[in-house]
C-alpha cells in the first residue's frame, strides 16, 4: 500500500482549493515526510568546563577546609556553640582543647601553600595574617586548655582559671576573626579557566 492509497483526499482538500493543488502538493508532502520522520541527530555532548587550578589555589583550598573544621557557625545551635557560649560566660572548663588545629601540621601546610609557585593572592596576605595571630595569641589559650587538663583546679579551686579565662577569651576571638579572614579570601578568590 503506497502513501498515495492511504492519504485520500476527501471533502477537506476540495473545500479548501481544488485537486489540482492536492495533486501539486503531494510531490512536496512526499520529499519532507521522509525527512520530518527521521530521528533528529543528537546533540554533540556538552564539554564540560576545565577549570585549571594552580599548585598555590589547591594548597589554599587544603588549608582553608581544614581550618574551617576549627570555625563555629555562630547562626548554628550544637554543642560545641553551647560549650563556647558557656565558656564566653565563665566556665572556663568548657574552654575548647582543639589547640591541634593550629599546631605543627598547620604551620607546615601554610609553608607549602605560602611557597607554592603563582601568583601572590589575598589568600596569602590573610594566612600571614593568620600565622601572626596564632603565634602571637595561641599560647594565651593553650595556657588554659593546659590548665584544664592538669587538675590544678583542685589544689587552687580554680583561681588560676578564672584568671587565665580573659586571655584565653581575646586569644580565641583573635584566632577565630582572622581565621574567618582567611577562609572567606580563600572562598572568594576567582578561579582561573
Amino acid at each position: 500500500m503506497s502513501v498515495r492509497q492511504r492519504v485520500r483526499v476527501g471533502p477537506a482538500s476540495a473545500a479548501t482549493g481544488s485537486p489540482r493543488l492536492a495533486r501539486a502538493l503531494w510531490p512536496v508532502l512526499l520529499a519532507t515526510l521522509p525527512a520530518c520522520m527521521q530521528e533528529a541527530p543528537l546533540p554533540p555532548p556538552v564539554a564540560e568546563a576545565t577549570v585549571r587550578v594552580d599548585a598555590k589555589a589547591r594548597a589554599h583550598a587544603e588549608l582553608a577546609h581544614r581550618v574551617r573544621r576549627f570555625l563555629i557557625d555562630r547562626g548554628a545551635r550544637g554543642p560545641v556553640a553551647a560549650d563556647d557560649e558557656r565558656f564566653r560566660l565563665g566556665a572556663f572548663l568548657r574552654a575548647r582543647a582543639d589547640t591541634h588545629h593550629f599546631g605543627p601540621d598547620f604551620h607546615a601546610r601554610a609553608r607549602v601553600a605560602l611557597a607554592a609557585p603563582g601568583a601572590p593572592t589575598q589568600a596569602d596576605t590573610a594566612l600571614r595574617a593568620l600565622q601572626a595571630t596564632v603565634d602571637a595569641r595561641l599560647p594565651h589559650w593553650q595556657a588554659l586548655v593546659d590548665y584544664n587538663a592538669s587538675g590544678r583546679m583542685r589544689d587552687d579551686a580554680g583561681e588560676e582559671g578564672r584568671r587565665l579565662l580573659p586571655w584565653a577569651i581575646a586569644a580565641l576571638d583573635a584566632i577565630e576573626a582572622a581565621a574567618w579572614r582567611y577562609v572567606d579570601a580563600v572562598e572568594s578568590a576567582p578561579t582561573r579557566e
